[in-house]
């Protein structure tokens, strides 16, 4: 089984003329496309955000002494 078989595999010249309606189809079938460029190979894949995780609640996390010391100091010593 080759490559195009299992994967759409465009050319730039395609893929940059109907952009909107491949992007609309990678996003709606979940299923990457391969454009073939001068130089080798770029993807057009969905992109699923990730789940927002909320704030910690207000006073909930505590440090250490160390930590409070090299706190906001991109671990530089002190």
């Amino acid at each position: 089984m080759s490559v195009t078989s299992v994967m759409n595999l465009l050319t730039v010249s395609k893929a940059k003329a109907q952009f909107s309606g491949i992007a609309r189809k990678v996003v709606r079938s979940k299923r990457p496309v391969i454009v073939r460029v001068p130089n080798g190979f770029i993807q057009i894949a969905p992109y699923d955000l990730p789940e927002e995780v909320p704030a910690a609640p207000q006073g909930s996390l505590k440090l250490l002494p160390r930590e409070l010391e090299r706190h906001n100091t991109f671990g530089e010593t002190l």
